[in-house]
């Protein structure tokens, strides 16, 4: 059997769990000989998607949450001019309206701002959300709409006024609109939901799952791979396309053929699992997640089923041009003397595809570019590249320098970056959260990726507290991550880049009322005593169905799901009437329900 890898142009033409990971730089990684940085003020994870030219071509605009300020270039002449935001707002996603604004979500401000490249300056100020993520714009009625990470979709009228808010679903990520609507993206459960105009939705779409072949002796191997973290849609013709990650199920899974049983060790980065008698090698030498590019319908519904990119870490933005090329970005590769994976793949791709291109994509994976590449946009077909440290645009390869103090940060590199086994910590934790994703692994059970956000210092690690330091769990995991060791001082960057994250943030109150009994009916349950404080968690492990668990936060728990610790409750109010030693069942549903809308404000 010969796995397919069709090249770029033929498949557009036709179509952990652990708290923290052993992740850093690859033996040959540039970086790892540069000195060790810990910024005062910490750099945050790394959101992509920060980068929008213009309509006639005149400026790119390119959002910088690093430096807290948004970059006006005029292209023609690569003049600079810097507007400064908020510290900690996060500037983030970019839409540009009939009249030439443009506007820029702020991640952590909870606004968007308007601003006029002509004169580089902040003309009005829209308080949207508390997490305004998404941004897209509609001709003939003047709409903004945005997408906001707690569920909610706010429309904004001609005059910039809230028209509409309506909640959908928590975890929102981006909103493009199309000749029947608005689709809008799940971030974890990489999903598409078509939304009518009045806010109703029509159909929810899940992308499809892949299945990668190859050989061992005589038998062949085949492993599912599940979509997960749609990391950004955007317009291609009259739908979108989605870039996304797609992780295994169950590295085991692939062994059921043979008559041996499953391996008791695995490993979460691409090097070949076996079970003494047959091997599993990833095809796209990819680890235990991979990116792919997905096109999908003006309904949200899949095309086609998308080759995976191989070695594609880090998959950060994409871009689509008014005669269908297109450019994924990966962040995972620091700079252009580092060449084991793509910075960015470029492709022209058409959008009549066959039902399933399958394998692996051969792409343009040798242009580099000179720093981290965080987003990509086209100024009609002139491609543009956002570098993030130090800060620069490429203007079809010229480079502009943006300025600005260096954000290089050790830990923040760490994160990042591929450890050399095709994964990067963000390849499971984006944003510095989590995926969502639950492994089934033979040697573990079935286990849920947990959240960063706000817990590294909350000691013991891992999921059943058994490592008492951050250093014991790096040295635990190295090579799970097929990571060189990292010296005592690079997992100390890495403990206090992480220890700062901010936390996920809170759920909007809808009814406050049922907060209120809601929170009544926590207390009185004594869930306090393990889910203490702001994040809700003692740092503790607890037994729960005969094993010891690492008490989960429940800050942000609206956006997580599944929940528990294998992932078997949807929904959080499945996981009331699931947890071991609770039962809530006997509460009814109304008191259910305010207990649910407690635990969603948090």
């Amino acid at each position: 059997m010969t796995t397919r890898r069709p090249s770029l142009a033929a498949l557009t033409a036709a179509a952990s769990f652990a708290l923290a990971t052993s992740c850093g730089f690859n033996a040959n990684d540039p970086y790892l000989d540069l000195p060790i940085v810990t910024l005062a003020d910490a750099p945050p994870p790394i959101a992509g998607g920060t980068l929008l030219a213009t309509r006639d071509g005149r400026y790119a605009v390119a959002a910088d949450p690093d430096r807290h300020r948004v970059v006006v270039i005029e292209l023609a002449t690569r003049a600079v001019r810097e507007i400064a935001v908020d510290a900690r707002a996060e500037p983030g996603r970019l839409v540009e309206d009939g009249a030439g604004r443009v506007y820029v979500a702020l991640r952590a401000g909870g606004a968007i701002l308007a601003i006029d490249p002509a004169s580089a300056a902040v003309t009005a100020r829209h308080e949207v959300c508390a997490s305004p993520r998404g941004l897209a714009w509609r001709g003939g009625a003047d709409r903004v709409y945005v997408a906001c990470a707690d569920g909610t979709l706010v429309t904004l009228d001609a005059a910039r006024a809230v028209a509409q808010t309506v909640t959908l679903a928590p975890d929102l990520r981006d909103v493009i609109t199309t000749p029947d609507g608005l689709l809008v993206s799940r971030f974890r459960a990489a999903e598409l939901l078509h939304v009518r105009e009045d806010g109703t939705v029509d159909t929810t779409s899940a992308l499809p799952v892949a299945a990668l072949e190859s050989r061992s002796s005589s038998t062949v191997l085949t492993q599912r791979y599940t979509p997960n973290v749609a990391v950004r849609l955007t317009p291609a013709g009259d739908g979108g396309l989605v870039l996304h990650q797609r992780a295994r199920v169950g590295t085991e899974a692939v062994f059921r053929e043979s008559s041996a049983p499953p391996p008791d060790r695995y490993t979460y980065s691409n090097r070949p699992v076996s079970n003494g008698v047959v091997t599993w090698r990833d095809p796209c030498d990819n680890a235990v997640v991979h990116a792919a590019a997905t096109l999908v319908g003006r309904d949200g519904r899949a095309r086609h089923t998308a080759p995976a990119v191989p070695r594609g870490v880090v998959p950060i933005d994409a871009a689509v041009s008014p005669s269908g090329r297109v450019l994924l970005a990966f962040a995972g590769e620091p700079e252009s003397g580092y060449a084991r994976g793509p910075q960015v793949v470029s492709t022209s791709m058409g959008l009549a595809v066959a039902p399933d291109a399958g394998g692996c994509l051969e792409g343009d994976a040798d242009r580099r570019y000179p720093g981290q590449v965080v987003a990509v946009a086209f100024a009609g077909e002139v491609e543009l590249v956002q570098l993030r440290e130090p800060a620069r645009l490429v203007v079809d390869g010229a480079v502009v320098e943006l300025g600005g103090a260096s954000v290089r940060d050790t830990g923040h590199d760490i994160f990042h970056l591929d450890t050399g086994g095709a994964i990067a910590c963000a390849s499971c934790h984006p944003g510095g959260g989590d995926d969502g994703h639950v492994w089934h692994f033979a040697a573990t059970r079935a286990i849920r990726t947990q959240p960063l956000e706000g817990v590294v210092g909350l000691t013991p690690y891992h999921r059943s507290g058994n490592l008492p330091t951050f250093f014991a769990l790096m040295r635990d995991l190295e090579d799970q991550m097929a990571s060189p060791p990292l010296n005592e001082q690079h997992i100390v960057a890495a403990e206090r880049w992480l220890a700062r994250l901010p936390a996920a943030p809170s759920g909007p109150v809808r009814d406050a009322d049922a907060v209120a009994r809601g929170r009544a009916a926590f207390d009185e349950a004594g869930c306090a005593s393990c889910h203490q404080g702001e994040l809700g968690t003692d740092g503790a492990s607890h037994m729960i169905g005969g094993a010891p668990w690492q008490t989960p936060p429940l800050r942000g728990v609206a956006l997580r799901a599944p929940y528990l610790h294998d992932g078997r409750a949807p929904t959080l109010g499945d996981s009331l009437t699931m947890v071991s030693g609770h039962d809530f069942a006997h509460l009814g549903d109304a008191a259910l329900g305010d207990l649910v809308a407690y635990l969603e404000s948090r």
